[in-house]
């Protein structure tokens, strides 16, 4: 009995071993298999192009440069055993507003009620600060996850834009969220999984809009398998100024569901505005020099390379 115990025991760590294994080294594959073979024709690619610039019109992206700044103001409810592990901020349901330059990386978020009322912290040209009372500080260790999950709201709120910018989009066929048909655009940086993050967006056949995205993090500070993926999904979609932004950002683990409830985090915003500040606000130090649209590599500090996508180098 004995012996039978000790050899299920051992099957069992080595069936823990050869998981942990594949975690590592298995990366999610978002690619269909017309997509990997590379023999998606040229009106299939024209296609899924012609796809992202319809969304960008339809919800009025095509217009942010008129402005240079936004505020969301909101809650961000990170649910479940898993959303409490992830959670990046620590102050739980708090009122947050968070506030982003158009079309580049610098942001900052600040704690608007609870116990840590006036907490303040951004990236400015990728350089982590924050602010208590009346002091910034950049001279202390990066939070790399508020640096993360700042970044990646930045970027999902400009992602119509983000994704035209890729160099490899192809089409992913069709799809359906809710009951509503959808076409699916397959965005990336190249066609491998070594590198580059993988996006498949769901466009509305009717509205138009982009209703959800699902995406892999291969360059995620919080420990998690590499054959992982999220989906987040766009919902209550209202017009500020002539674009239309979602009120609510519901994100998911794997693809996206019908289920609004069966999530990681959930954004809800109560307010949203352009130009509600001066970019100065989140740019405190006047000796950094700005980045625009950049990612720093290895060191952030000292080398700086192009990159749409925040989440990979």
């Amino acid at each position: 009995m004995k012996r039978i115990i000790k050899i299920l025991v051992w099957l069992l760590l080595l069936v823990i071993t050869l998981m942990v294994l594949a975690s590592l080294m298995i990366k999610a594959d978002l690619r269909t298999a017309e997509i990997k073979q590379g023999v998606q024709s040229e009106a299939g690619i024209s296609y899924a192009k012609s796809l992202l610039s319809r969304a960008i019109a339809t919800q009025g992206m095509d217009k942010i440069d008129q402005f240079s700044t936004y505020e969301a103001i909101g809650t961000d409810e990170w649910a479940g055993p898993m959303g409490k592990m992830a959670d990046p901020w620590g102050w739980g349901s708090a009122k947050t507003a968070m506030r982003f330059a158009v079309g580049d990386f610098d942001s900052q978020v600040e704690v608007l009620d609870g116990p840590q009322r006036g907490f303040i912290a951004g990236i400015q040209s990728w350089d982590y600060y924050t602010k208590t009372v009346d002091n910034y500080t950049s001279d202390i260790d990066d939070d790399e996850p508020k640096i993360f999950t700042l970044a990646a709201f930045h970027y999902f709120f400009e992602l119509a834009n983000r994704m035209a910018d890729a160099p490899f989009i192809r089409y992913a066929g069709k799809g359906t969220l809710d009951g509503k048909a959808m076409d699916k655009v397959f965005v990336s940086w190249g066609n491998t999984i070594s590198n580059y993050d993988h996006y498949i967006i769901y466009i509305g056949d009717k509205s138009g809009l982009i209703e959800a995205a699902t995406f892999t993090t291969r360059d995620n500070p919080i420990p998690a398998p590499a054959f992982m993926f999220g989906s987040l999904r766009f919902d209550d979609y209202r017009e500020i100024d002539g674009v239309l932004i979602p009120f609510v950002q519901t994100t998911q683990i794997l693809h996206p569901k019908d289920d609004l409830n069966n999530h990681v985090h959930q954004f809800k915003l109560e307010q949203f505005a352009w130009d509600a500040f001066d970019v100065s606000l989140i740019r405190p130090f006047n000796e950094i020099t700005p980045l625009g649209d950049n990612k720093p590599a290895a060191n952030r500090h000292k080398e700086f390379v192009p990159a749409k996508n925040p989440l990979s180098h």
